[in-house]
């Protein structure tokens, strides 16, 4: 049986594993779907690409297998995605887009179940001048479903190492407005692309130095959001966007705690320290880490190839949990 917790306004589920956790959100986000399009509106998803996803992907391909209900729904939604790197298809490259990921491991298995053609709306950056015009004109469409009452807007989200939400990090204020941005690629993101993907981000100069993202105002406009973080790997993101109820713009994700409409799915792994931090201030009343799960979250970093990046990256971490109080 699953835990339960409450961060502001979003109700948390810490399943045993990542299969669990992807069953899970893909029941909940399968029956928001089926219920929006019973009462009359048009549906869309908007998708995360990482592997925080993927267990989601399976799961609901399969529950739309098993339910004609919910494939009839899946044929007329549009989908979207979060972010991309500015490649085109065609580049020897293009095999770590978002657009590859989502078409490789949801969209086409997807379609294929339901029989026909999705109405995909993929970001289709070409890496070249044209790509901001592209990217807003992508932004334009999306924030008028958004605006559209007409339309139910659920989202699939996942957490960054750094707290990041689609690639909107702390380098970009939280009051940006609703909208598509450029970012850099930065240190502890650079470490969480390594991690993801080390077949072929083998050093930090081979992750892409910026990408496209939504800023997370534009992504706390959807109806209904479910976030999926199952890695140890994010214990720190985690504990820095659920320990409290602050909203830090270190950690963009913190700001889903204002949504009136989220639940959080974690994993035992994702969200073991948070579960620890918690029960611990049941016990004792201290709001401070232990010198014990300080030094698991400082191992998140750790980086032999590059020990200076690791010791900054740790740095910017304490700066955060400083910020909460937490050290």
């Amino acid at each position: 049986m699953c835990r339960e917790l409450e961060a502001g306004k979003v109700k948390i589920l810490i399943e045993k594993d990542e299969s669990a956790m992807g069953q899970k959100s893909a029941q909940l986000m399968a029956r928001a779907l089926k219920e929006a399009a019973a009462a009359g509106k048009k549906t869309a998803l908007w998708l995360m690409a990482a592997p925080s996803g993927f267990s989601f992907y399976r799961a609901f391909t399969g529950l739309c297998r098993s339910d004609g209900e919910l494939a009839a729904v899946m044929r007329k939604t549009l989908f979207y995605q979060f972010d991309d790197y500015p490649i085109a298809r065609g580049d020897p490259k293009f095999a770590i887009t978002f657009r590859y990921l989502l078409e490789k491991n949801f969209l086409d298995p997807l379609s294929k179940i339901c029989g026909t053609a999705l109405p995909v709306q993929a970001l289709e950056l070409k890496g070249d001048g044209g790509d901001k015009e592209l990217a807003d004109a992508y932004a334009r469409g999306l924030c008028a479903i958004l605006e559209d009452p007409s339309y139910f807007v659920a989202e699939l989200k996942g957490i960054g190492m750094d707290g990041h939400w689609g690639f909107h990090d702390s380098g970009t204020p939280l009051d940006a407005p609703p909208g598509i941005i450029m970012v850099p690629m930065t240190g502890q993101n650079i470490h969480q692309q390594r991690l993801d993907w080390p077949q072929y981000f083998k050093t930090d100069a081979d992750v892409p130095g910026a990408a496209y993202s939504f800023t997370a105002a534009a992504f706390m406009k959807a109806d209904y959001i479910i976030d999926n973080v199952p890695q140890a790997s994010k214990k720190y993101s985690v504990l820095a966007v659920y320990g409290n109820d602050i909203i830090l713009g270190e950690a963009p994700s913190s700001l889903l705690k204002k949504h009136p409409n989220a639940i959080s799915v974690l994993t035992t792994d994702s969200a073991d320290i948070l579960a620890e931090f918690r029960d611990a201030f049941v016990q004792t009343g201290s709001r401070k880490l232990s010198r014990s799960m300080h030094a698991r979250l400082a191992a998140l970093w750790d980086d032999p190839a590059n020990p200076a990046q690791q010791k900054k990256n740790i740095g910017t971490m304490d700066a955060v949990l400083a910020k909460l109080g937490f050290i």
